[in-house]
């Protein structure tokens, strides 16, 4: 067929699962409106039904290019068949050069950071950016990133918080802090603000040696790239879970990928029925969206289908599930001391009218919304969410910034806009620093991580 059947074959297993006669069609409609797959994957399903001609190579491709890996779809199995989709696309047909820049987010914002004198004064040149957005298949109506001088990790190695404190008091707490990509490249202040409001409170802040959590990289198919940072995150991280650190991130993104994506399939291995002891003829599974409470099925029916053979099936399991069990969103970690009163916290301004939106990613982490709950615990604060729980800004990260995604992006984020901008007259903040770019560029005025509106009192 001239594309790799492996390709083929997994995208029409999704068609199989999703709009198929074994299929259901449970997104048909709650998806309509904040994704642009599931639509078009029922529109290619239903006019290969009615014309009896299945759905064209190039079709099934543009479909999965789609995916923005938003996390809002209601099915693990589908996510792991998109992921290897895209892994298997990319390993047929090599992703352009432009993509492939653009989604190493660590590269980039290295390089980004290392050549910022000469990048800004060339940025305020017209016909240079008009040619770097060409090179870089970046649309011409988007901005390009402006990189600090300096990285939070160079000001975060400054300060010495690279290195772990060696005898700490048993009575003071201490963080491992997980910066992200956007944060430690592009965002330093939000980074730098997420320090000062711990060490404020008396925390100890450790700011360990971290690559990208691979998000950007997967949604491209860079499936081998990817398994090498994951590995990489893993055994820094799991260090610091050792060495006694409470893991945060302050990116709704990294803290989705370590807490839900990564882990998806794990529970189903054998090391992990070893280690929760199931027994031979029974296997333990996870039941509920965050995966505390188990449950034993019979190991004859479930164990031809219940198998750790995702996406991340070639990383260790226990690694992912300790991981995911300790890693924790930063305004999640804060709102828990908050309620037992080891918190201080103060709005910088009080009296500011704030519209908060909540990004897919920390939605589906399940843990509410940190920030708003402490905000509004605070006096004379004036806060309203934005948003309903399938709403997308549709940024995608590096993707809205593509040639060929920008104009989907903005589809995908449009009836946001539209509750945005009744929110007018409110400072806007979101915990998602993609998101932040996206809303920035649709409203051209500046949007906030909560953190870098909070002090302590």
């Amino acid at each position: 067929m001239g594309m790799d059947t492996d390709f083929t074959s997994l995208v029409l297993e999704i068609f199989k699962k999703c709009a198929g006669r074994s299929g259901c069609e449970v997104c048909r409609e709650h998806m309509e409106e904040d994704c642009l797959f599931f639509p078009e994957m029922y529109r290619l399903h239903d006019l290969a039904e009615e014309t009896g001609i299945p759905p064209a190579e190039m079709d099934l491709a543009c479909l999965v290019d789609l995916c923005t890996l938003c996390g809002l779809c209601p099915c693990q199995d589908i996510r792991m068949l998109v992921l290897k989709a895209k892994a298997a696309r990319a390993e047929d047909k090599k992703p352009p050069l432009s993509t492939r820049f653009l989604s190493d987010a660590r590269q980039a914002g290295q390089w980004g950071t290392a050549f910022s004198a000469v990048i800004h004064p060339l940025n305020r040149l017209n016909p240079v950016t008009t040619l770097a957005k060409k090179f870089l298949d970046i649309h011409p109506q988007r901005s390009l990133p402006v990189f600090p001088k300096t990285s939070f990790f160079a000001w975060a190695r400054n300060r010495g918080l690279t290195t772990p404190v060696e005898h700490t008091e048993k009575d003071v707490p201490k963080v491992a802090y997980f910066a992200g990509c956007s944060a430690g490249y592009l965002f330093p202040d939000v980074a730098k603000a997420a320090v000062g409001l711990l060490e404020q409170n008396g925390i100890q802040v450790f700011v360990p040696s971290q690559d990208c959590c691979t998000m950007p990289l997967i949604i491209e198919g860079n499936q081998k790239t990817a398994e090498k940072r994951i590995q990489a995150n893993l055994e820094t991280l799991g260090a610091c879970m050792q060495d006694g650190y409470d893991i945060v991130c302050s990116c709704p993104t990294c803290g989705y990928f370590f807490k839900n994506l990564l882990k998806e399939t794990a529970y189903y291995s054998e090391a992990f029925q070893l280690r929760a002891d199931a027994g031979d003829n029974r296997m333990q599974v996870p039941t509920g969206a965050r995966n505390k409470k188990f449950t034993f099925v019979p190991m004859g029916i479930y164990k031809t289908f219940l198998k750790d053979d995702g996406y991340f099936s070639g990383i260790d399991p226990l690694q992912r599930i300790d991981l995911s069990l300790n890693v924790q969103d930063l305004g999640e970690y804060l709102l828990a001391r908050h309620k037992t009163g080891q918190l201080s916290i103060s709005l910088k301004e009080p009296g500011r009218p704030l519209a908060y939106f909540a990004p897919c990613h920390q939605r589906e982490q399940h843990i509410g919304h940190p920030y708003v709950e402490m905000i509004q615990s605070l006096p004379g604060t004036d806060i309203i969410p934005v948003g309903g729980e399938m709403h997308c800004c549709g940024m995608g990260g590096h993707l809205g910034f593509k040639t060929g995604f920008h104009d989907h992006s903005l589809a995908i984020g449009g009836s946001l806009f539209d509750r945005l901008a009744d929110a007018y007259g409110r400072t806007v903040i979101t915990d998602c620093l993609s998101c932040r770019m996206q809303l920035q560029h649709v409203f051209s005025r500046q949007v906030f991580h909560p953190l870098e509106l909070l002090t302590a009192v």
